[in-house]
């Protein structure tokens, strides 16, 4: 073997060491440190903000304008920043059950970002982080009480009376009782649900079967004179962690084959930041009001309310056929959870003449912001929000507006 062969083997194996001592080194660092530090990889909530509205648990926040030319979505596609501004804001409305953040996730998997990126004014109600001392919040406090002072606060920010809103799962379900409850406000002119269960008794293919069996019982229980609501608030509350494992138990192969994948990949320290970025939205979640599940068990449930096309709350009848809004519905090809069927249901219960339903690939989560959504679910809700919002004849920056 010559010299200069020797040397080039050696070097070579050298580097090959090195490389194997620093992901080894990676490795070891992201195992301990996502246990101990796991705030450091949580990627999610960065856009800069600011809250102009806050009722107990209950706030209102408002995106600045991004400040960079250019966003990168996932999967390299680059969008040029939008200055000029519609004039009509986009409201984004969550579920209960998740942190108001899953809208924005990862820089290039944000709904927040994607829409600021296009020109929208965008603010978000967060419904906070209820516990069981929350366990009383109803169907009443969401929408006949936080719904009306959260878009009064926007109307007065924006100065614009008319608001777009975007709901997914319970978030767009909350969206349509609060206009079928206020059949006064006519300015909501666009509404977009995303995995909303308009239809109980479609849900999926195994809580829908089985609400309209029990609703049979149901009724004759009633008429003998016990109501479920005569039982405490406290008895239905759901804690995070059994909503959490709840979650994790319509996809169970997914939850196991995507942290192998992570123990495959722990020395990548992005895709640490990734894995544990999504996987909060799955692990932490919020209590759910107990008196809410009540409520969505007795009068969605059971009775399937919303299908039918009114619901009481509190002190109104929320009459669905009150909503005029034009309307933009979405649901997955592959959801565990909201059957397409239990979403289409809205397209026969609103009395708008302007509505559209898209069938998406993904599954609950997938089809709100997974791979495929940006391509999908948020590209079709851009051009169709675009086409029915107004824009501003110049730039628009409130960025120091409080």
């Amino acid at each position: 073997m010559r010299y200069g062969d020797f040397i080039f083997m050696t070097t070579s194996k050298i580097e090959q060491a090195t490389r194997f001592a620093k992901t080894s080194a990676a490795f070891v660092r992201n195992a301990v440190q996502r246990r101990i530090n796991k705030e450091n990889y949580i990627l999610s909530d960065k856009t800069d903000n600011e809250v102009i509205f806050q009722d107990g648990i209950m706030s209102v926040k408002y995106y600045r304008p991004l400040t960079e030319d250019t966003l990168v979505l996932e999967g390299g596609q680059t969008l040029h920043v939008r200055r000029r501004r519609f004039a009509i804001p986009l409201v984004m409305v969550p579920p209960l059950g998740v942190f108001a953040w899953i809208f924005d996730l990862l820089a290039d998997r944000s709904l927040v970002r994607y829409f600021l990126a296009h020109g929208f004014e965008v603010y978000l109600i967060d419904w906070g982080k209820p516990t069981i001392d929350d366990a009383g919040l109803s169907l009443e406090n969401y929408t006949l009480d936080w719904f009306p002072k959260a878009l009064a606060a926007i109307r007065e920010h924006s100065e614009s009376d008319e608001v777009s809103l975007l709901g997914y799962c319970m978030g767009g379900l909350l969206s349509l009782m609060y206009l079928a409850a206020h059949p006064e406000d006519k300015n909501v002119a666009n509404l977009i649900t995303i995995a909303s269960p308009v239809d109980m008794h479609k849900m999926n293919p195994i809580t829908g079967p089985m609400s309209q069996l029990l609703s049979i019982p149901a009724s004759m229980i009633r008429k003998r004179g016990f109501q479920l609501h005569q039982i405490a608030d406290e008895r239905f509350h759901v804690d995070g962690k059994v909503l959490s494992w709840m979650f994790k138990m319509t996809n169970p192969l997914g939850v196991v084959s995507s942290y192998i994948e992570l123990i495959r990949n722990l020395s990548d320290d992005d895709y640490v930041a990734r894995y544990m970025t999504m996987n909060e939205w799955f692990t932490n979640m919020p209590d759910y009001p107990g008196a809410t599940v009540q409520e969505m068990m007795r009068k969605m449930g059971l009775y399937n309310r919303m299908a039918k096309g009114k619901l009481n709350i509190g002190n109104r009848v929320a009459d669905f056929s009150n909503i005029t809004a034009n309307i933009l519905a979405f649901a997955g090809d592959n959801d565990k959870i909201v059957s397409i069927g239990g979403a289409r249901a809205i397209m026969t219960v609103v009395s708008s003449t302007d509505k559209t339903f898209h069938i998406v690939p993904g599954g609950h989560a997938g089809v709100f912001t997974g791979s495929k959504a940006v391509h999908t679910t948020w590209s079709i809700s851009k051009d169709w929000l675009q086409l029915r919002s107004k824009a501003y004849p110049r730039p628009v920056n409130k960025s120091n507006k409080s």
